[in-house]
Order: structure tokens, then sequence, then C-alpha cells
């Protein structure tokens, strides 16, 4: 029993790392995705999920579900609105959001050929085209069979790729992304507040009060995209 407790306490105290899923590490992914590794449509939906969580700084928690999916806390394809040069993400509900009065997030489209833009275009447009029953209600993220995408399915098939990739999936997981997404924009000289603001962070509660132009967040993205080196 004592034994037990102890090392209990040892794996509380001493976690298993959590790497970064960087820009350099998105693009791999993204490439090895696009060669063909599941289904058309798994590969889309993983690049697309992937691109947006890097992009968005998004918890795994915020585009997958833990069980069932439910329309009015879960994406769906209709919170997602694609304009000329941008697409926005509605976030219904997210840990910092305990009052569920939404976020938006903006998704630009950049030079690169790792766009969250051009992403989000493409997997609409397959989804669209290769579901006869498509609803705007239905989720966002789904698998082949059309349930929405939970975490196992996600983190299970993201370790898949990374191991492709040549990289230990073990130290990998769906908080990944937030981390590589600020990893990167550190890297690039990004402005904390900046970093703070598009993460959602509630440390430096000023932060929230700071207005960002659609300009500098689509500025700030393009950057994220120049993180090559780490």
């Amino acid at each position: 029993m004592v034994m037990r407790t102890v090392k209990r306490i040892q794996r509380e105290y001493n976690p298993k790392p959590c790497l970064p899923i960087t820009f350099q590490v998105l693009g791999r992914i993204c490439n090895s995705l696009r060669a063909g590794i599941f289904s058309t449509l798994i590969d889309c939906m993983l690049e697309t999920a992937c691109t947006v969580a890097f992009f968005g700084f998004l918890r795994c928690g915020e585009f997958t579900v833990s069980k069932h999916f439910d329309s009015t806390v879960n994406l769906s394809v209709t919170d997602v609105e694609i304009l000329d040069s941008y697409a926005i993400l509605h976030l219904k509900t997210s840990k910092t959001d305990p009052f569920r009065k939404g976020v938006s997030i903006q998704l630009h489209k950049s030079d690169h050929t790792i766009c969250p833009f051009s992403a989000v275009q493409k997997y609409i447009s397959i989804r669209k085209g290769g579901e006869a029953s498509f609803c705007f209600s239905d989720p966002l993220f789904v698998k082949e069979n059309g349930s929405a995408l939970d975490r196992d399915f996600f983190i299970r098939s993201l370790r898949h790729v990374l191991d492709i990739c040549g990289y230990n999936s073990s130290f990998y997981n769906g908080h990944s992304f937030r981390i590589g997404a600020s990893t990167s924009a550190g890297s690039v000289n990004i402005q904390d507040h900046l970093i703070k603001t598009l993460g959602r962070w509630t440390s430096d509660s000023y932060c929230r009060y700071i207005r960002i132009s659609k300009d500098t967040i689509r500025k700030t993205q393009k950057s994220l995209t120049l993180s090559n080196n780490i």
C-alpha cells in the first residue's frame, strides 16, 4: 500500500514531458497526411484539425468530443464562417469561458503551403461533396462513419502519423499544439501580449483588454510560418 502511494505521488510530481508540435513538426505531419495514410476524408480532416489547432492555439477539448456530440457545446459545421481571405471559427465554449459567451478565432490565408484558411476551405468542400445528408448542424470534424472526432481517436491517429514521421509519439498529446504554437511564436519574437491574447490565457488579465486588429492577427499567423528552425 505504501509503495503504491509513493509511486502515485512520484507520477504526479514527475509527469511525462509533453513536447511541442512546432510549425516544423506540423509541416511534416501535413506532408505525411497528404501523401496518404488513412483515407482521403480522414487524411484531410486530420490535416485540417491539426492546422486549425496550431494556428488557433486550440485546446484538444475545443475541437474534439469526449464521449457524445452535443451541438450546443461542440464545434459544428455552422461554427465555421469562410470569408474572402480568412475564416472565423466560433467556439461556443472553452476552459476559460465558463459562462459560454463564446469566442471567435480568425484563421487567415497565408502564402505558405501550410495554411489554416486553405485547409478549412478544402475540408469543407470535401465534406459537402461526399455526404448526401450533409447538414450544417453536423459535427465539424468527423470520422469515416460520420461520427464526431473524439479525443481518443485523434490522439491515436496523431501518434501514428508522428511515428511515421520519425518522432517518439509517446511524448506528444493534444496539448502539444498550444505549446507548439506559443513556442513557434516566441521563436520569431511575437510580442508576449499577442501570444497570451491569441492563446486566450487568463494570466496577466490586462491582455483581455487589448484590442488586436484583424491585420495584426493575420501578420502574427504569417509569422508562425517563419519558425522552421525549431
